[in-house]
């Protein structure tokens, strides 16, 4: 049978993993911004055929890693459509966005990771080039991966270090004020963005896409 001294620990500990798996979700934080080559440029002003209307959504894989850690700042990243299924355009079919990377800062002991995606041009399968502006919509592949169990574990180490100093003082809540302390030191640990190769990202068209002149072919 559960001594009373038992039992408040056992509850204790029961409530810490409540608190943990309520909360451990909310440290993840990160400073990521976007930017569009041709935000500044007025929409129809190449007079060329519409290739991409706005409010077009754009779903391509990544072929390069993205991650607060390993890039630096200059690296290029493309997304490569490759689903026509979720593509209601066929000129999107085997198109291409190019992008690259600015301000990017890995996660130290007491700040967030950031990091800058620039969205360059568009290359459609014809070889036809343009310049986008498009928003990211997919920005939670852009968070840090959280450490639930790296949280529950210093909760849980944090209560039963509370307890015991609770304990041989005579005071009370020591083991929750002991997990509350745990939490508070384990966000301080950031964690970087990862973003893998093959990471489908979804983008939306804020300006439809013309044909330039000169454009590549």
């Amino acid at each position: 049978m559960f001594t009373s001294r038992t039992q408040r620990t056992v509850l204790t500990l029961a409530a810490v993993a409540a608190l943990a798996s309520g909360l451990a979700g909310c440290g993840r934080h990160s400073d990521v911004t976007t930017q569009s080559a041709g935000s500044n440029a007025a929409p129809g002003t190449s007079g060329g055929p519409v290739l991409v209307a706005a409010g077009t959504d754009f779903y391509g894989k990544l072929q390069q890693p993205i991650g607060t850690k390993t890039s630096k700042d200059g690296d290029a990243f493309a997304l490569a459509q490759t689903d026509t299924l979720l593509h209601k355009n066929p000129a999107l079919h085997g198109a291409t966005i190019d992008g690259h990377l600015e301000n990017v800062h890995a996660a130290g002991p007491l700040h967030n990771p950031a990091m800058t995606i620039v969205f360059d041009d568009i290359r459609m399968p014809d070889g036809t080039k343009a310049l986008v502006n498009v928003q990211l919509v997919s920005f939670k592949n852009f968070e840090p991966k959280s450490h639930h169990l790296r949280t529950l574990g210093m909760m849980v180490g944090g209560a039963i270090a509370g307890h015991e100093i609770a304990k041989h003082t005579g005071k009370s809540h020591g083991g929750l004020m002991g997990a509350v302390g745990g939490y508070a030191v384990s966000q301080t640990l950031k964690t970087d963005i990862a973003v893998p190769t093959g990471t489908v990202i979804e983008v939306r068209f804020k300006q439809p896409v013309t044909a330039q002149a000169g454009s590549s072919q």
